[in-house]
């Protein structure tokens, strides 16, 4: 994965970074695709890479989709209650090599429940100053603590992560 990338810890930088998510309404008849900012967070490049970590936070509030009805009551009590949970949180808990990649996995934390959420590795490449990943999984939105609105939107919710992360000082 990252032979050519240099060990150390990288700083997301959360300008220049994304997180896309994609959603469908229980009987697939529209997608629905929104962003989230990110907060910050770190990735270590260790030398073996299986001892690799990484660590991210989101901006709950930050929500965005091309509905701002659907934007409030996401962001509200009922689905992320961001009022009490500004923040969505993942952590990594291994990073293993698979037949068709590597794949990190890790907990998520959402409305302050945990739930373990699987990321493939798309992209992992030096970038001016650091380094790039792109990292894609599916998250079963109930297990993760968002169990409102089961007859508006189903359960797997895809994320794409767009992670660009320069080297601390």
């Amino acid at each position: 994965m990252h032979t050519r990338l240099v060990p150390g810890t990288y700083t997301i930088d959360p300008a220049r970074s994304a997180c896309r998510l994609t959603a469908t309404h229980v009987f697939g008849l529209k997608p629905v695709a929104a962003t989230m900012d990110l907060r910050g967070g770190t990735i270590t490049v260790a030398t073996d890479p299986e001892a690799s970590t990484a660590s991210a936070t989101l901006e709950a509030g930050s929500f965005r989709s091309d509905d701002p009805r659907r934007n409030r009551d996401i962001t509200g009590k009922r689905f992320l209650d961001t009022e009490n949970h500004p923040v969505i949180g993942f952590r990594s808990t291994g990073l293993l090599r698979g037949a068709d990649g590597w794949r990190l996995t890790g907990v998520l934390r959402v409305r302050g429940h945990d739930s373990e959420v699987t990321l493939d590795l798309e992209v992992a490449e030096p970038a001016a100053g650091g380094v790039h990943f792109v990292a894609t999984g599916t998250v079963d939105r109930v297990a993760a603590g968002v169990a409102t609105g089961r007859a508006i939107i189903a359960r797997p919710v895809r994320i794409t992560l767009d992670l660009y992360a320069g080297s601390a000082a």
